[in-house]
């Protein structure tokens, strides 16, 4: 019986590996996502701890500008 059910399992890394750097890294990806969210968190404690609001502007220039371009010249 044990041997019959594993003529049937699924191999679910295969699945994974599809796509290309777009799928990871392009205009729709989870990777974004998380990346301005922890970038939003750190920006604010950053300004919080600091008492300086410019430290926002700053952490928050530094993550985007990078993602901006990165996401303009190539994706």
């Amino acid at each position: 019986f044990l041997f019959s059910s594993s003529l049937w399992a699924n191999d679910l890394l295969s699945k994974a590996l599809e796509g290309d750097v777009k799928d990871s890294l392009g205009s729709g990806s989870m990777f974004w996502k998380v990346f301005i969210l922890v970038d939003i968190i750190l920006a604010t404690a950053m300004a919080v701890k600091s008492k300086n609001p410019m430290v926002f502007v700053g952490v928050t220039a530094v993550a985007f500008i990078p993602a901006f371009l990165l996401k303009t010249f190539v994706f």
